[in-house]
């Protein structure tokens, strides 16, 4: 089965995570094929939806691969590639819209803010669990310079959770929506919208907003990255995700 479907739809390329068995979580092989589709999709169509097979749109990070990584060498590559995917979205210079079909957990949660358009389906959950299990987010999404130093401290409670009326106010969503049909319409026309912006003047523009972070943060996030691999393999964190798994 292929862990990522791709549909024409229009001049935009539908990128749908594909792996319902798995709550659409991403394990190395859909961060690295999302990145890739991604990538054609801003090369050749005129925009990209990015949404979720099933009821979900993703649980974020896949526990069950991070537990097995037994080197440095595993984790550093897996966690490479989740900041390879994001950098591919955020430097695409079509327009990239999320449609969140469901819940968004985690990495999920922290994609949506290097997208240039979130559609939500009303009921969706946003929330960012894995402090639960010893990991710190892997992208830096929550920096209080990008997402404000009191809502930052929101996401130290383990409990904490954005209903999708909550994550519009919080400005995380763009669009609410009924229905997967209606939310595919609805991405469609924010893409041919961005799409009528001259090019010059978009790939300006999301350069500052959303590009410009990117550089920004660049050799923290390398750090980051390279603490969320050693702490991966500690055994209190292999023992907090061991008692998730076994759930």
């Amino acid at each position: 089965m292929n862990s990522v479907i791709t549909t024409p739809m229009g001049n935009s390329l539908i990128v749908k995570l594909n792996r319902p068995e798995k709550r659409n979580a991403f394990n190395l092989e859909l961060t690295l094929r999302t990145k890739d589709t991604v990538a054609l999709g801003c090369r050749d169509y005129s925009g990209v939806i990015i949404t979720g097979e099933g009821r979900v749109f993703s649980a974020g990070l896949d526990l069950a691969e991070i537990y097995s990584f037994k080197t440095i060498e595993e984790s550093r590559r897996y966690f490479t590639a989740i900041k390879d995917l994001v950098i591919t979205v955020a430097n695409c210079e079509r327009p990239v819209v999320a449609l969140v079909n469901g819940s968004a957990y985690g990495f999920a949660t922290e994609l949506l803010y290097f997208v240039d358009q979130v559609v939500a389906i009303r009921g969706s959950e946003f929330s960012l669990p894995g402090i639960r299990y010893g990991l710190v987010p892997v992208t830096p999404a929550f920096a209080p310079y990008l997402f404000g130093m009191l809502r930052s401290r929101f996401f130290l409670d383990r409990d904490f959770r954005l209903s999708t009326d909550e994550a519009v106010d919080w400005g995380l969503v763009h669009k609410v929506v009924d229905n997967v049909d209606e939310g595919l319409k609805v991405s469609l026309e924010l893409i041919n919208k961005m799409g009528a912006v001259p090019h010059g003047v978009y790939k300006t523009i999301k350069r500052m907003i959303i590009s410009s972070l990117i550089s920004e943060v660049s050799s923290r996030w390398d750090e980051l990255l390279n603490t969320l691999a050693e702490e991966s393999l500690k055994p209190e964190v292999k023992a907090r995700l061991e008692e998730f798994l076994r759930k």
